[in-house]
């Protein structure tokens, strides 16, 4: 059972991963394939070393199929891999898995057809509204996908003791600052407010340092567009004065700890309007003036409309007021999109979920070939 990964922060597998570790049919392998930024790579590697989790990296000339010869290859993006001598279409001698490392919130062409979404021999989703539509939307008219949830989901039943949040020298409210990545127009998907509102943001958390602790959560994506913008000189001091104030931190990694212990977040990014809703905690989002939703499916609709909305700096802080002073009108509202869309089918994990998926399929294959030799 191989593991492709090659970022951090898009590792939605680990409840997973951890789970097989424990069942004696598995043996999970990580494989870090290299992003393009060393960076993030030797950060994945160091965290892989840190956890004890077995993992391999590929020398210059070698493919998968040159170390190791797995039974099933799981992916955490439908786009493929950045080195195509190992892209899924090399390894079709494997079964493929497919657990997206976002929630299922657009209805895009772009996603439900590209082809590693459709040949995979599981696919999974995490509710039955999600997979109301597929068939319609997907060539293989959605024969692989499975209700199971999401493993990224577990985790957050798991990080109740695990407080990244900076100690404080008194309580202090404590507020996520998450924007996208699309911060150029010419982008296929362009909804980031990033650059309208990075100075803004950084000035409100000084103003009220001493009510409230910033975290800076970028999408892993956006460094590498800002310096391509900005300057790695300019990137660099904005991302450094995030990480020195007293009352801020950055944070390029695992999240959902950093969710569950936070007050509240503002953010631009499509797939956590659906994933802090776990937290239970006010949310806004950054709203372009030109915002339009028709992509989004009922799911993530119905999400988007239990944020705050922020349209310019004045709404910002008036949110972040709002969080100090503990006032929340929309949380009974929030509270019934809980207990209706994101509780794990089955009353079981969405890990457990999905090795049962697996082994009942293998169970079946197994039976099929058991009759078949019986009429022979």
């Amino acid at each position: 059972m191989l593991f492709v990964l090659f970022d951090l922060g898009m590792w939605k597998t680990k409840a997973l991963f951890n789970l097989m570790q424990e069942n004696k049919r598995f043996e999970p392998l990580i494989m870090i394939e290299p992003s393009g930024k060393p960076y993030e790579t030797e950060s994945l590697k160091n965290y892989l070393e840190q956890k004890g989790y077995p993992y391999l990296m590929l020398e210059e000339r070698q493919t998968i199929k040159s170390r190791i010869h797995p039974d099933i290859i799981f992916y955490q993006q439908p786009y493929g891999t950045f080195e195509k001598k190992n892209d899924y279409y090399q390894n079709f001698y494997a079964l493929f898995c497919f657990v997206d490392y976002a929630f299922h919130g657009n209805n895009i062409d772009q996603f439900y057809h590209a082809i590693l979404n459709n040949l995979v021999w599981q696919n999974y989703f995490e509710n039955k509204l999600v997979m109301k539509n597929l068939p319609s939307f997907m060539p293989n008219k959605a024969c692989n996908c499975l209700c199971t949830g999401l493993p990224m989901t577990d985790i957050y039943k798991q990080v109740s003791s695990d407080n990244p949040w900076k100690p404080q020298e008194k309580p202090k409210k404590r507020i996520i600052y998450a924007p996208h990545h699309t911060i150029s127009s010419q982008e296929w998907l362009y909804f980031s407010t990033f650059l309208t509102y990075s100075d803004t943001m950084l000035l409100l958390a000084k103003k009220y340092s001493d009510k409230v602790q910033f975290a800076f959560k970028p999408h892993p994506a956006l460094r590498g567009k800002l310096e391509y913008m900005w300057g790695k000189e300019k990137t660099d001091k904005y991302y450094q004065e995030w990480a020195t104030m007293d009352n801020t931190q950055l944070e390029e990694g695992q999240y959902a700890s950093l969710f569950i212990h936070s007050d509240a977040m503002i953010h631009d990014c499509s797939s956590f309007s659906i994933e802090y809703h776990y937290s239970q905690h006010p949310v806004m989002y950054l709203v372009r003036e030109e915002h339009k939703n028709g992509k989004l499916n009922e799911f993530a609709t119905t999400a988007f409309n239990l944020h705050y909305m922020g349209k310019n700096a004045d709404d910002i802080e008036r949110f972040i007021q709002m969080v100090i002073s503990g006032d929340d009108p929309m949380a009974p509202k929030r509270k019934e999109f809980y207990d209706t869309y994101l509780k794990i089918p089955f009353g079981k994990s969405a890990s457990e979920n999905i090795i049962n998926s697996i082994l009942s399929a293998q169970v079946e294959k197994q039976f099929k070939s058991i009759k078949l030799d019986a009429k022979v």
